[in-house]
């Protein structure tokens, strides 16, 4: 018992590590932008439920990135985002691989 329970907390700690450890290599567009909106879902909220966020880039630091980007975030994930405040965002396409206030 002891051991299976061990063996659960390493494999979904692996998981929980590959989102911190992201390297800047594999998230080739990062930028500065201001949270214009952030849209809920509709339907039933759930542990994998998105919200929009949309951003007024205001600096592209790297990459090509438009002047407004939209993105699909977690809704219950790791980032809490707020609407007026500025963040530091790396993204690959269109998928977002980190992102922190600044």
């Amino acid at each position: 018992m002891r051991s299976a329970l061990l063996l659960s907390l390493v494999f979904f700690s692996m998981n929980v590590w590959s989102t911190v450890t992201v390297d800047q290599l594999d998230c080739p567009t990062q930028f500065e932008g201001k949270v214009k909106e952030v849209m809920d879902e509709l339907g039933p909220s759930n542990p994998l439920s998105t919200q929009k966020v949309i951003f007024d880039n205001r600096a592209t630091l790297k990459g090509n990135a438009a002047d407004t980007v939209s993105l699909d975030v977690l809704k219950h994930g790791p980032f809490d985002i707020e609407t007026g405040e500025d963040y530091l965002v790396q993204m690959r396409g269109e998928k977002l691989c980190w992102i922190e206030k600044i």
